[in-house]
């Protein structure tokens, strides 16, 4: 490798130090709709703070993909601030309607009838189901601010693979202009949505003179969306709307298998979350962290002790079994939307609350405003949210 070449993968993959870094990055974690509708909350409030406007890079994963690809049709480029009727129209309500659509069965059905054996993989009905939803968006015609960055995983390379409007790629398999490749933003979605061994993976070439690589779900590598901010930004706010780990163990080989591979995910992700933490308590960024599994009781010594958060935020019990709500992209409920919406609403502004830095603070706090306060009710929660069991 030559002195140049060597230079540039280091840069690739050494994280700055923090009087190198800029800007803000949002962090939208894979996790099927139940995270799409848990970061949608989450936006919600960050929108009501006037934090959306000062974003760099909305980096996401999966069902953080979802949403971000309706994100991306806010009106960013219009120099004016979005309305909240703005944000209703053009992020919230066509978000409601998607998680109300099964997106995984009919191209899993539609793939396995022999006469489409040979044709486009699975992945790519997912696409078609969601190319209205994406706006019929090609990924080079997505905003240039904030940078929009779609991630997979590249199996080829078993590194992070980004869809963004300037370029798709990896830093081990090299990138392309995406105007070139003139790939649907429905297709960089799917690929970063759909789980193996569901979904088979994609085959994409940069170039002709390049070999194929394979993409699958982006949560392989990286559930959280970090890579393509952690190296670089100043202040990284993290939506995780992943699965929380369960305790207990599971018996028979199947279920010795599954757990494993439980296991090591819930390593990865693990070690980025301590990275991300140590990296803030060394002043080297500064990060805010939610995760659909925590109350906002977690965030109760941080807080005023008349924060309205802390009286209508659900109970640790319900943050628990909310979080255990399934990951797929099947038909979600208009209560399991509510209730999840709801979540990463108060989370978010727990969190925001606690951890903010002075200089993108408000001058007062603003007042809550619950998108579903009916959904508020225990009794209605109780009623749509998984019984917590513990794994045997």
């Amino acid at each position: 490798m030559s002195d140049l070449a060597h230079d540039t993968a280091r840069l690739a993959t050494t994280p700055a130090a923090r009087q190198g870094r800029t800007g803000t990055g949002l962090c939208l974690s894979g996790g099927g709709y139940r995270a799409a509708l848990f970061h949608l909350g989450a936006v919600r409030r960050m929108h009501e703070l006037d934090l959306l406007e000062d974003l760099r890079t909305v980096s996401s994963v999966s069902g953080g993909s979802i949403l971000a690809a309706r994100m991306a049709q806010l009106p960013w480029s219009t120099g004016t601030a979005i309305s909240p009727q703005g944000f209703q129209n053009v992020l919230a309500e066509p978000t409601y309607r998607q998680a109300d659509r099964d997106i995984r069965t009919y191209p899993i059905v539609r793939r396995l009838m022999p006469w489409n054996w040979r044709g486009p993989t699975a992945i790519h009905g997912v696409s078609d189901l969601l190319d209205d939803y994406c706006g019929h968006l090609k990924v080079h015609e997505l905003p240039q601010v904030p940078n929009f960055v779609f991630c997979a995983t590249d199996l080829t390379h078993g590194t992070n693979w980004i869809f963004s409007q300037d370029r798709i790629g990896g830093h081990k398999a090299g990138y392309a202009k995406s105007w070139r490749l003139d790939l649907p933003l429905s297709l960089a979605v799917a690929t970063s949505a759909c789980f193996p061994p569901v979904f088979a993976p994609v085959e994409l070439a940069l170039s002709p003179k390049k070999g194929k690589v394979l993409l699958n779900d982006g949560g392989n590598y990286d559930n959280l969306g970090l890579e393509p901010v952690w190296k670089s930004h100043e202040l990284v706010f993290v939506s995780d709307g992943g699965t929380p780990f369960q305790y207990g163990v599971k018996s028979g080989l199947i279920g010795h298998l599954t757990r494993f591979i439980t296991i090591l995910d819930t390593q990865s992700r693990s070690l980025r979350k301590r990275w991300l933490m140590a990296s803030d308590s060394q002043h080297t960024l500064t990060a805010v962290y939610w995760s659909v599994g925590r109350s906002v009781h977690t965030y109760r010594k941080y807080l005023p002790a008349d924060a309205e958060c802390l009286t209508l935020g659900y109970s640790q019990e319900l943050a628990r079994r909310i979080g255990l709500i399934r990951t797929d992209f099947n038909r979600f409920s208009e209560g399991e939307q509510a209730v999840l919406e709801n979540h990463g609403y108060l989370l978010a502004d727990a969190a925001l609350q606690a951890f903010l830095p002075a200089g993108s603070r408000p001058h007062s706090w603003p007042a809550l405003h619950v998108p579903h306060s009916a959904w508020l009710d225990p009794n209605l929660v109780d009623q749509v949210v998984p019984t917590e069991q513990r794994v045997q």
